[in-house]
């Protein structure tokens, strides 16, 4: 199986694209991405391990240009069985609302079950378009930020991944937090003012937003389109339907046809 079978569908919830031609210049705001899983925990084994990015201010990532490339290894071994060495999210051309300012999580997910347990490392790198010196974009400068997190996964002594306990009050002061200030810009072309500190307990979900992403998540891993690639997924019974369960409804719209008809003809006699 491919690196990128295990990628877990490109657009949790997606409505459309927006095209770049159609965007305009944007206001300034902080822009931040928060990693709010997975963390330096130890988590049971998965079908569907979520990988989620927070962004505040979303519709900066437009105007930065910004992307995410991140792989997942098992062990010390980065060709090791179940890893994902090519992931990629171009936050700008994700399928969300840009003009809204609240927080917009990003999914990924990837499969732990057939792999041994241990520890896992998520390696992942944020890239800005930065334009404040070079306003005529000539020599358009990156702005790069790395981290790396390592994880657990255990049988025994895992947790499944708890997306409402991740952004509570208690825990998001740990979160991995990249925060910059956009004073303003258009795509590709962001223009930078001084540094800012990250706040990553403005992003919080709740438990129906948890579920939800589970829910499309699971929903994606059970299209036909995926068929096979997410064996440990247990997927909703399809309805079964047979030549049988048309009869009594086909039956029944022709008696009803049959006695229409036949009251119809009645009504015309008496008219006579």
């Amino acid at each position: 199986m491919s690196h990128v079978r295990f990628l877990a569908w490109y657009a949790l919830m997606a409505n459309s694209v927006l095209a770049m031609g159609t965007a305009t210049a944007a206001d300034g705001g902080i822009f931040e991405v928060d990693l709010i899983s997975p963390r330096n925990m130890t988590y049971t084994p998965q079908a569907l391990m979520p990988i989620v990015f927070a962004l505040q201010h979303p519709a900066l990532s437009y105007t930065t240009a910004a992307s995410i490339f991140w792989s997942v290894w098992e062990g010390n071994n980065q060709t090791s069985p179940g890893s994902v060495t090519d992931g990629g999210l171009e936050l700008a051309l994700d399928d969300w609302n840009q003009t809204s300012s609240e927080p917009h999580f990003v999914t990924r997910f990837f499969n732990t079950i057939n792999y041994p347990e241990g520890f896992w490392t998520l390696s992942w790198s944020l890239q800005l378009y930065n334009c404040s010196d070079n306003p005529e974009k000539q020599g358009v400068q990156f702005i790069t930020t790395n981290n790396t997190t390592t994880f657990t996964v255990s049988r025994q002594s895992g947790k499944a991944p708890d997306l409402v306990a991740a952004t509570s009050s208690e825990t998001c002061g740990a979160t991995v937090a990249y925060a910059y200030n956009v004073t303003g810009g258009e795509y590709g072309c962001g223009f930078m003012g001084p540094n800012v500190t990250a706040n990553p307990c403005s992003a919080t979900i709740n438990s129906s937003a948890a579920s939800s992403i589970m829910a499309a998540a699971t929903e994606m891993a059970c299209s036909p389109s995926e068929s096979g690639v997410y064996p440990n997924v247990s997927c909703p019974a399809s309805p079964l339907k047979s030549s049988n369960d048309a009869g009594p409804s086909h039956m029944a719209a022709a008696v009803s046809t049959w006695l229409t008809l036949l009251t119809l003809v009645t009504a015309l006699i008496h008219l006579r």
